[in-house]
Formats: structure tokens, C-alpha cells, sequence
């Protein structure tokens, strides 16, 4: 569902048509492209999907647990849960349609950051991080409604009605933390905060707290197709540039059955210490890496001489991997729905240089007919198509090569 009258659509006029157009070439876009672009990053998908992690469990498992989920919550509802038609570990939950305009108002209000306002649209519940403000006299199991501050004015710890035309309602939801345990000092409140009851996407409320642990993942689709176009195989050494959450680092490791050598390289330690509990809980086998990835790559072999195998971690030399992931860091502007956006045109414009010291390390690394994928979250043609012609001009031994898998479309 579209959220015209978001803030976001104003503030991101400015930047769209320099998303959208290559400033080395003459492409421009048509007004009516533009307007659709613009409702389409403004509004939530119309499905939410489930990577099943067939280490761990089965599709027609989770599909039943997922059905008896939403029957639960929902009561009997006529919401369509089924196996994606093309991809046998994923699960599609189809959301209801939703007319904002019925759904009730009530007198207490939470006030929610964007970040977590956007995971609700999606099917997750308010998690204690998340939460700006509290009415005062909120109890326990009160019904309340759940906005957004997309303006971000909102004092963490407010007790009063949060009194701001910008603010988006998302939904209703009853309450499960108290005042007391999200605001303090020297707190760390976790937790479901408030339960989501029903959002303006018409999306469940769903999460994975009801599945065995590690047993499925709320992943996008884009997500899911990387891996499978990237064709990971047992008993390949195969290396993910840039791992962390892990999401992709598990499926990987799930299609090659945990067989061969799966390095995950990420460049903080707090990114890789949350790439090394997804693996855990996913039981994927993967050596993983504290690295910055434009910097991997040792072309002196003697540099490399004091590894025994490439489980040690690089610096790793050229044509060391059969197949290599690039998910590159970078603008984010196709991650949906975007509530508000504040990217300047210079830090949209920043990321394509560190993008491609990056596709140099990789191509390096990469084995002869070896496979290489490159993948982003984001709507620029500099980031992604500019990138891959970029990379064929550059680098004459890469051959684009058209999945064996390709689904979607910019109405997705």
C-alpha cells in the first residue's frame, strides 16, 4: 500500500531522477516512470517469504507451522500461505488488502523509530529497541496504536501524545512491556514491546519466535535468488565477500549440504560476531573473518606462504575460489517501504568507488570459468547496471551470464 502523504516523498523527490538516470549516458525517465518508482519504494511488497533452511528442517514442516501461526493469531482468516511455485525452500505469504482507512484509532499511541515502523509493514511485532515514546498510565495488555516518527523528533522516554503531523499511523497492536522496563538509564530493554494485532499492509504478524530455532528466516526474495543464482555446490571453496548478518553465508552453506570450504568475510567486529551466531544458529559450516575485502588479496605468494589452506583466512591468492559473492555494501534504496530517506546525492554517488575495488578483488580471486555474483539492495542504475557494464569493459575475461532462475518484476 502507497503512503502518499509520507514526508518520504517529498524529501526524496530531489534524489529520484539521479537514482534512476546514468551520468554517463543519455537515459532518462518518463514522468509517469518516475511517479510509479516513487509509490512503489513508499509501499510495502505484496507478499512476505520464508527461506526454509533445509539443514535444520523441511518446507511442508514450517508451512504447517506458519499456517497454524497465523490461524492463531488471526483467528480464521483467508490470508494464502503456499511453497513459491519456483522455489521449492521458500514459503509466500500473500497479504490481505487493506482499506487504512477502517482500521481503528485508539486513544493510546506508541511511537515507534522508522527502522522498526518498516519491519512491522513486514510481519514483525515492536521490539523494546524500538519504541520512542509511551503514553503515561500504559498497562499491560491495553490496546494501543502504533505510528511512526518520520519526522525524528521524538524524545526517547516520551510520556505524553506525540503531537506531529508527520508522524504515519502502521497499525495497532496490545501492549506487553511497561514504561518502567523500556525507558531508564543504564537500560537494555529486549523483547516484544507491543504485539501486533493488524498494520496498513495487511501483512500478519509473523517473526520466527514460534519455529524451532534456526529453522527458517523472513528473507526477501531478491535475497533468496542470489544465492541460487551464485549455485553453490558441495565440496567448491566459496567465499562471501561482504557476510554479514549472514543470511546469505546460511544459505550457501545450506545448497553445498555444509561440504567444502565456505569463507564469510566481514570488516567489523560487531558485524562478524552477528554473522557468527546466525551461522551457529543455522548450523552452516563457514570459516569466518574479521577482514576488510578490498584488501584480501596477496598477488606475492609468499606473502600467503605461512597457510597451510585457505581455512586460515587471507590474505588469499589470485583464482583461489571457484565461485565468489559480492553483496556489496551500498545505498539502500530499494529496500521497501521507505518511510523517510535522508541519503544526500554525494553519499548515494559515494558508494561505486568502493564498489569496485571491491568487483577488482573479486574478479581476481575467482577461478577461470568460476562464477561470480553481484548483487545490491538499492534502485541506482550506477550501482548496479552502470557497475556490470563497468565490470565486462574492465575486466575482458567475465562473460555475463543469464540465471537459470529469474523471477519478478519492478511491480513486485
Amino acid at each position: 500500500m502507497p503512503y502518499p502523504d509520507s514526508p518520504f516523498v517529498e524529501t526524496f523527490k530531489s534524489q529520484l531522477v539521479t537514482c534512476l538516470s546514468d551520468e554517463k549516458s543519455d537515459t532518462t525517465i518518463s514522468n509517469a516512470e518516475y511517479e510509479r518508482t516513487l509509490r512503489w519504494l513508499c509501499s510495502s511488497p505484496r507478499i512476505t517469504s520464508y527461506r526454509i533452511n533445509t539443514l535444520k528442517s523441511n518446507t511442508e514442516e514450517i508451512l504447517q507451522a506458519l499456517k497454524k501461526h497465523v490461524s492463531e493469531v488471526l483467528g480464521e482468516s483467508l490470508i494464502k500461505i503456499d511453497i513459491h511455485p519456483s522455489i521449492s525452500d521458500v514459503i509466500v505469504i500473500h497479504n490481505n488488502d487493506i482499506n487504512e482507512k477502517l482500521l481503528e484509532r485508539h486513544d493510546k499511541q506508541i511511537v515507534v523509530d522508522v527502522d522498526c515502523a518498516a519491519a512491522l509493514l513486514r510481519g514483525a511485532h515492536v521490539y523494546a529497541p524500538g519504541v520512542m515514546a509511551m503514553m503515561s498510565g500504559t498497562q499491560i495488555n491495553d490496546e494501543v496504536s502504533v505510528f511512526a516518527d518520520a519526522s525524528r523528533k521524538c524524545k526517547k522516554g516520551l510520556q505524553k501524545l506525540y503531537k506531529d503531523e508527520n508522524k504515519i499511523f502502521i497499525g495497532n497492536g496490545v501492549v506487553k512491556m511497561k514504561r518502567h522496563e523500556l525507558f531508564g538509564e543504564n537500560l537494555n530493554p529486549s523483547g516484544i514491546a507491543i504485539e501486533i494485532t493488524e498494520t496498513i499492509s495487511g501483512c500478519p504478524p509473523l517473526g520466527d519466535h514460534f519455529l524451532p530455532p534456526g529453522s527458517a528466516l523472513l528473507q526477501n526474495l531478491p535475497s533468496i535468488l542470489c544465492v541460487h543464482a551464485l549455485n553453490p555446490q558441495p565440496n567448491e571453496n566459496i567465499i562471501d565477500m561482504c557476510a554479514s548478518p549472514g543470511n546469505k553465508t546460511t544459505h550457501i552453506a545450506e545448497l553445498m549440504q555444509n561440504k567444502g570450504v565456505l569463507i564469510a568475510i566481514d570488516k567489523t567486529s560487531k558485524r562478524v560476531t552477528q554473522l557468527k551466531k546466525r551461522c551457529d544458529e543455522f548450523g552452516a559450516k563457514a570459516y569466518i573473518f574479521e577482514a576488510d575485502s578490498s584488501k584480501i588479496l596477496s598477488l606475492d605468494s609468499v606473502d600467503c606462504s605461512r597457510q597451510n589452506s585457505i581455512k586460515d583466512g587471507p590474505p588469499f591468492l589470485p583464482e583461489t575460489f571457484d565461485k565468489v559473492l559480492l553483496d556489496a555494501p551500498c545505498s539502500v534504496l530499494g529496500k521497501r517501504p521507505q518511510l523517510v530517506n535522508r541519503l544526500s546525492e554525494k553519499m548515494i554517488k559515494s558508494y561505486v568507488p568502493l564498489q569496485r575495488k571491491l568487483f577488482e578483488t573479486a574478479v581476481t580471486l575467482l577461478k577461470t570459468h568460476g562464477t561470480l555474483v553481484y548483487s545490491t539492495c538499492t534502485i541506482t542504475l550506477a550501482e548496479n547496471e552502470g557497475m556490470v557494464a563497468w565490470a565486462l569493459r574492465t575486466f575482458k575475461c567475465l562473460e555475463l551470464v543469464r540465471p537459470s532462475l529469474c523471477l519478478g518484476g519492478q511491480d513486485g
